[in-house]
């Protein structure tokens, strides 16, 4: 297993992403400056696992059609929500996306109906999975990118049975770079004044494609999701 990314490192990767990130968020005014800062905030996850070490990369387990985790409950920020729902009405066709709404309609209904800690074991595919691969690779939320394990095995057995232990599995000294990037960016958020509320990805992505207010209301620094878009409704 590849060594651990040091502490030391892990701060500056941290610092740099706020230092570089800030400015940015200061100078945003509209849904497109929005885009442009979300957009280098995801290029610099993509850019921090290409820089890892070539022998911290060939650890990595993952590879198009191991959709594992693409089965559990992803937790995210309304920044994340706000830069997939951009790619998917920049991308898809009308009727391609009318069919991932329905898609998020029912995983919203399913998520609603969960009683309290449910939603954590959960197991159902992603609304945005096709054919084992994700329909919205460039536009997909920070935990997705930042998420990699060195045993796809462990990760299908985590799947039938979260009791299984998937920790063991993780690639410590990436996922400390990407954490240190990952948290950067939302502390930027946060320290700007925007949303920093965690929310079930699959049911704030139905409601930001649906609800053309979410961006304002997110612009203004209001919440961007009504509550029960919250990934812990007790919240």
């Amino acid at each position: 297993m590849p060594s651990r990314f040091p502490v030391a490192r892990r701060f500056e990767s941290f610092d740099r992403t706020i230092a570089q990130l800030t400015p940015r968020l200061q100078r945003m005014r509209s849904p497109h400056q929005l885009m442009a800062a979300l957009r280098w905030s995801m290029d610099e996850l993509d850019r921090t696992f290409a820089e890892s070490p070539p022998a911290v990369r060939a650890a990595v387990a993952c590879r198009s059609g191991c959709d594992s985790c693409c089965h559990v409950p992803v937790d995210v920020q309304a920044h994340e929500v706000l830069f997939a729902a951009d790619h998917l009405l920049t991308h898809f066709a009308p009727e391609a996306l009318e069919q991932v709404i329905a898609r998020l309609a029912a995983h919203r209904e399913r998520v609603a109906a969960f009683a309290p800690g449910e939603r954590d074991a959960s197991r159902q595919p992603c609304a945005l999975l096709h054919d084992g691969a994700c329909s919205i690779y460039e536009g997909r939320p920070q935990p997705c990118r930042a998420h990699h394990t060195s045993d796809a095995s462990v990760c299908a057995a985590h799947l039938a049975d979260p009791s299984i232990d998937i920790t063991k599995v993780y690639i410590p000294a990436l996922r400390a770079r990407m954490f240190a990037v990952m948290m950067g960016v939302d502390e930027a958020m946060e320290a700007a004044g925007y949303d920093e509320r965690s929310y079930d990805f699959g049911s704030a992505l139905h409601e930001a494609l649906t609800n053309s207010f979410c961006l304002t209301a997110w612009l203004r620094h209001q919440a961007a999701f009504p509550n029960s878009c919250l990934a812990d409704r007790s919240d």
